[in-house]
C-alpha cells in the first residue's frame, strides 16, 4: 500500500474530517502534508479522533447561522403545529335534547 492509500485509509477512520475540507479550513492537500510529515499519531488528529469539536470549530457553526432563516423556520414550524393541534382538537359537538 502506497503512502497515499494509507491516507485515504487513515481518512474513512476519521470521517468529520470532510466537515473542514469542505467548509473550507482545510484543503486535501493540507491534510495529506500534515499526515506525511507528522503521521496519524500527531497531536493535530486528537479532535478528529476524540469526535469532539473544538472551539474555533463551534465558533464557525455559529457564525455561519442564519439568524433570519432560524427565525422564519420557527415561525413556519410553529404553523404547522398550530395547524395539526387544530385538527386533533375538536369540540364535542352540542348535545341534542335527545342525548342523555
Amino acid at each position: 500500500m502506497n503512502k497515499i492509500d494509507e491516507f485515504k485509509a487513515f481518512m474513512r477512520t476519521i470521517p468529520s474530517i470532510r466537515d473542514d475540507v469542505t467548509n473550507n479550513r482545510y484543503t486535501w492537500q493540507q491534510l495529506y502534508e500534515i499526515y506525511d510529515v507528522y503521521g496519524e499519531n500527531d497531536k493535530f488528529w486528537e479532535p478528529y479522533k476524540k469526535g469532539g469539536l473544538d472551539l474555533s470549530a463551534m465558533l464557525d457553526m455559529v457564525k455561519n447561522v442564519d439568524l433570519n432563516a432560524l427565525s422564519k423556520s420557527f415561525d413556519g414550524l410553529q404553523k404547522i403545529l398550530d395547524l395539526v393541534n387544530g385538527l386533533m382538537v375538536k369540540d364535542e359537538p352540542a348535545k341534542q335534547w335527545y342525548d342523555n
